[in-house]
């Protein structure tokens, strides 16, 4: 339960700390307590105080504990009766909160060195003994210095004894994980916190996550709704974010567009196909294929290591087949076969994967979305053509089932482009 403190509204500006930190004026507040900036008149230099009241001074004692580049330093402390005040490193900047408020359009290169150093200090608190969890992690708790330095502030909700509390408790709606209003709370929900910290920060970007897959794939595995489904720690959620820096970082924006609507394009496809699974152990199967398709995704197509990921997820897809007959969990297997094939370099064997699939299931609509596609990518245009006018006789009939999906509307847009060029 998130504590509210009430005092009397008294104005600080002028006063004195420890006969030594003149208070110059309030600058923010959070985490139930106010923000001043002060000037030290023994060194000349400004400091931020934070006000807490006595009865939650949690934090003070939490904070007095850790040191890391990113969390600002404590430098100071004092308490009356009331109030006990935190005496802290100045951090001139923005949160990253004002910086969206203000019209600030993040890159992708920006949003991965960004989350990068916030995984590392909540890396950083995870390792304490016991661990601290942060427990409110948002943009507006995360400040921007001038020099680009990122510093994790307001620890108001952060917990070093974590579990089942019996209680809800502190957060921010949005980006609290769901456990944390049963009053449970743990470093999986500092991944959830950050997974959607990211994602808001993409968010005035909508394309990027088209252009991206691969960083689409790492939100949707940060932010499960159940922990187990999330990723393991945060040193592994900062090891991903580095590898996808360096692939970004050397791959131009028309090659990643192009990228997207090639192999690439898989992995959100299946993320979306993780979702509608309802049953949990076939969701965790699926998701223990992508992870695999993630990881072949760094390497070369006719490396090895390629070759090998892709055989073992062909084995898990079939095992997988085997057990689960429901319909529409043997249209996404099939599919995930057929992209499985193509990953591997095997084009027949995944052109044979899509027949099979529209052979015994002609009402599948997406599939023929998806065989198109790939038939194109393929230069089959003939093929293509044929498999279109097979489908449009199909929706003719009204027998179709299922919706669109984004392959299947942009393999219309491409035969629709066809034909107006050959009425030109």
């Amino acid at each position: 339960m998130k504590i509210e403190y009430e005092r009397k509204v008294i104005c600080l500006i002028g006063t004195v700390l420890k006969g030594r930190y003149c208070v110059m004026e309030r600058i923010g507040r959070g985490g139930g307590g106010s923000l001043y900036l002060v000037r030290d008149m023994e060194l000349g230099v400004y400091r931020a105080v934070k006000e807490i009241p006595a009865a939650g001074k949690r934090e003070a004692k939490l904070m007095r504990l850790l040191e890391h580049p990113a969390i600002p330093r404590i430098v100071d402390y004092a308490e009356d009766r009331e109030f006990c005040y935190l005496i802290m490193e100045y951090i001139q900047g923005q949160s990253l909160g004002e910086m969206l408020r203000s019209g600030k359009i993040f890159s992708m290169r920006e949003i991965l060195h960004l989350g990068i150093e916030a995984a590392q200090v909540m890396e950083y608190l995870h390792g304490r003994k016991p661990a601290v969890c942060y427990g409110d992690l948002k943009p507006d708790n995360l400040m921007l210095c001038e020099t680009g330095h990122l510093y994790l502030v307001d620890f108001g909700s952060a917990m070093s004894d974590y579990g089942n509390t019996g209680q809800s408790l502190e957060g921010t709606r949005g980006y609290a994980a769901p456990e944390q209003y049963q009053g449970r709370i743990s470093p999986a929900s500092d991944i959830y916190a950050l997974g959607k910290t990211l994602r808001v920060l993409a968010r005035r970007k909508k394309r990027l996550l088209l252009i991206y897959p691969e960083f689409a794939w790492f939100l949707f595995r940060c932010t499960g709704k159940q922990e187990k489904y999330r990723y393991r720690d945060m040193g592994t959620v900062k090891k991903i974010l580095q590898k996808l820096e360096i692939r970004y970082r050397a791959v131009t924006w028309r090659k990643r567009f192009l990228e997207a609507f090639g192999t690439g394009f898989l992995i959100c496809v299946i993320a979306l196909a993780a979702i509608v699974l309802r049953q949990e152990d076939f969701e965790s199967a699926v998701s223990e294929v992508t992870d695999l398709y993630y990881e072949t995704e760094n390497y070369p197509k006719d490396s090895e290591v390629r070759k090998t990921s892709c055989q073992i997820a062909e084995k898990k897809l079939q095992k997988l087949r085997e057990v689960c007959r429901e319909k529409m969990k043997q249209r996404r297997i099939e599919l995930l076969l057929a992209w499985n094939a193509e990953l591997k370099g095997e084009p027949e064997r995944a052109a044979l994967y899509y027949e099979n699939l529209l052979l015994y299931d002609e009402k599948f609509r997406d599939a023929y979305g998806e065989y198109g596609m790939f038939l194109i990518r393929k230069s089959q245009k003939d093929a293509s053509r044929k498999l279109w006018r097979n489908y449009q006789s199909m929706e003719k009939k009204d027998v179709l089932e299922g919706e669109k999906g984004r392959n299947l509307l942009l393999w219309e847009e491409i035969n629709e482009k066809d034909k107006e060029e050959k009425k030109s």
